[in-house]
């Protein structure tokens, strides 16, 4: 079983065709057949079924595609890393939530691309549930949560700090002359909040249901920036970590209210797939995630 084979294998069970394959790789059509005839007499299995023009996987073929995603991905690791004249280079990829991305990750990034310039950073927006599914794929390397901490079998997760929550609204809202709210206050509100798939809007909802709470309205948006520009323009109140609305709340764009209910346990967190290989470039990313946020 030769790498070339496996590029070749991967590219047809991503175009689901022979011809399409052999263009995108460069070969000649009966060199594409040769690799995967080679791969199926190695493995004495079918790989492949015939549909017209198209193809399809087996069974068996889709159980190699998982094994040949892995190899082909720690095979340009390696080249990438070894081939780097002594300098620690690299790819990695980045799961995390849109929240998390707007405020957190421009400082990491930057502090990290100063010390290692010819690194690759691949980022990838999702739920937790979206980037926990990339994690155990191994389509990403290391993943962020700013949310309430989560905790799967398969991960290793850490907290890095805590993320305290706030109440804004536009600076004409009533809202503007109270010292504190709590969650009483949220009654016949018009609220403005993440969509279903975020854990933090859950706590919200698990709060609103306990104490008998009935907003005027619901705006469910799944942008932070959207959410913050229809508070601004006074369509309603949000909560939300109060680092989403610091620039805004300076700016004078928004009114924090200081969030008096329950406590909201919500923290930025750091997670890899348990059996994870971790190289050298990400060991040194995540050295420098911990040095930028333990500043904050």
């Amino acid at each position: 079983m030769e790498i070339k084979q496996l590029t070749t294998f991967s590219a047809i069970a991503k175009t689901g065709n022979f011809s399409e394959a052999a263009k995108i790789l460069g070969y000649a059509q009966p060199t594409v057949t040769t690799h995967i005839q080679s791969l199926e007499a190695e493995l004495n299995v079918k790989l492949f079924e015939r549909l017209g023009h198209r193809v399809k996987l087996t069974p068996q073929g889709k159980r190699l595609l998982c094994y040949s995603e892995h190899i082909l991905k720690y095979s340009s690791e390696a080249i990438s890393e070894l081939s780097s004249n002594g300098t620690i280079a690299g790819k990695i990829s980045v799961g995390a939530n849109e929240s998390f991305s707007v405020v957190r990750l421009p400082a990491i990034f930057k502090k990290f691309l100063s010390h290692y310039p010819t690194a690759e950073i691949n980022l990838n927006f999702g739920s937790v549930n979206e980037i926990h599914e990339q994690l155990k794929n191994d389509t990403v390397d290391i993943a962020f949560f700013l949310t309430r901490e989560v905790s799967f079998p398969d991960l290793v997760t850490e907290v890095l700090l805590p993320e305290p929550v706030t109440v804004v609204s536009s600076p004409n809202h009533p809202f503007k002359t109270h010292t504190a709210v709590n969650i009483k206050d949220f009654e016949n509100q018009d609220l403005i909040i993440t969509q279903k798939s975020c854990t933090f809007r859950t706590m919200i909802e698990d709060l609103m249901k306990q104490s008998q709470v009935h907003p005027h309205s619901l705006i469910e948006i799944n942008n932070i920036q959207a959410i913050k520009e229809l508070v601004m323009s006074g369509l309603g109140i949000s909560i939300m970590p109060r680092i989403s609305v610091k620039n805004e709340i300076d700016q004078g764009l928004l009114t924090e209210i200081p969030w008096a209910g329950p406590p909201l346990p919500v923290c930025t967190q750091i997670a890899y797939h348990k059996d994870k290989w971790l190289s050298p470039i990400i060991l040194n990313f995540l050295k420098e995630v911990k040095a930028v946020l333990a500043s904050k």
